[in-house]
């Protein structure tokens, strides 16, 4: 990872390039996962060089990236997409963090994008259940099509079920890739210019109180027959697990840090995420909630670990 964030900090060229050639490449279905990497190179720009450089990058990658898909597809759509809802959200939050220096604060703001693209996807389409039925079923259709007709009776019958939780996980989805993004962008940056800089940031990583009592208004509406004010606060709460699970996890690297424990804990961490990722979330998130009343840094060793620049008055 060092060759390549040295590479995107020797100019805005090199950056632009960067950005753009993962964003092509994760237009491959099977390398979706690639679009952190380019939203990351340009968060790194624009944490190291500000909003112009930024600029410059976010410009310079949708020019080659429009070219490439409207000469390949006929259609500009794939770039207006990553420049919406990868590239310019990432901008901001990179700003963001670079003036605060707060995780909090920028993990508060990511939530407030996921909020955003949900309330759009209400009022675009009225009752987001219903329409993600319809495309999933038109979907199945196809693919029972497709398959020569294969029996897909069980997994029509859970059509309803998926169809209310799909606006949420999208959201959920969104709000991820963005702080994956910032966060690779953060832990680059530290490689370069301040070594162990990212880790004592995110040992610091803690959620306020007012947040949190935010969150906790949102689970009670969701657990009552309210129409969609219930729909729209179960949403709500898929990207509250995100964040909370994030720092969640970010806590349990404290800890590990704090009490001097081995990093095979850490290893095993990531293994049961892998093997059973929406159990481990769901427990991450309910850790980090927690911790935003109990400070659980505070409670072990006294203190959380010196150099911590995250401070947060969470009352």
């Amino acid at each position: 990872m060092y060759p390549l964030a040295s590479y995107i900090m020797r100019g805005p060229i090199q950056a632009l390039l960067v950005t753009a050639a993962f964003a092509l490449t994760s237009l491959i279905p099977i390398l979706g996962i690639l679009s952190v990497l380019s939203g990351a190179a340009l968060a790194l720009a624009t944490l190291r060089h500000g909003a112009r450089q930024g600029l410059q990058v976010m410009a310079g990658a949708s020019l080659i990236l429009n070219l490439f898909v409207y000469v390949a597809m006929g259609t500009v759509l794939p770039g207006v997409v990553f420049l919406l809802f990868l590239w310019l959200p990432l901008w901001g939050l990179s700003l963001l963090l670079r003036r605060t220096v707060s995780w909090s604060i920028t993990l508060d703001a990511a939530v407030v994008l996921g909020v955003l693209v949900v309330l759009v996807f209400y009022i675009a389409t009225g009752d987001p259940a219903q329409w993600w039925l319809l495309v999933l079923g038109q979907l199945f259709d196809a693919m029972a099509t497709q398959s020569g007709g294969m029996e897909l009776g069980l997994l029509r019958e859970q059509l309803p079920k998926v169809a209310e939780w799909m606006t949420g996980m999208l959201a959920g989805a969104f709000v991820l890739g963005l702080i994956a993004s910032i966060m690779l962008a953060r832990w680059w940056q530290s490689l370069l210019f301040n070594p162990g800089g990212f880790r004592q940031e995110i040992y610091g990583l803690r959620q306020s109180r007012v947040a949190t009592m935010v969150v906790l208004a949102l689970l009670l509406l969701s657990l009552f027959k309210f129409g969609v004010v219930s729909r729209l606060a179960a949403d709500l709460m898929v990207i509250a697990v995100v964040v909370y699970s994030v720092a969640g996890l970010a806590l349990v690297h404290a800890l590990v840090a704090v009490l001097g424990k081995h990093r095979g804990w850490l290893i095993a961490l990531y293994v049961v995420a892998f093997v059973l990722p929406f159990h481990a979330m769901t427990a991450l998130a309910g850790v980090g909630f927690a911790d935003s009343w109990m400070d659980f840094r505070r409670r072990f060793k006294g203190s959380a670990p010196p150099g911590v620049a995250d401070k947060r008055d969470d009352e």
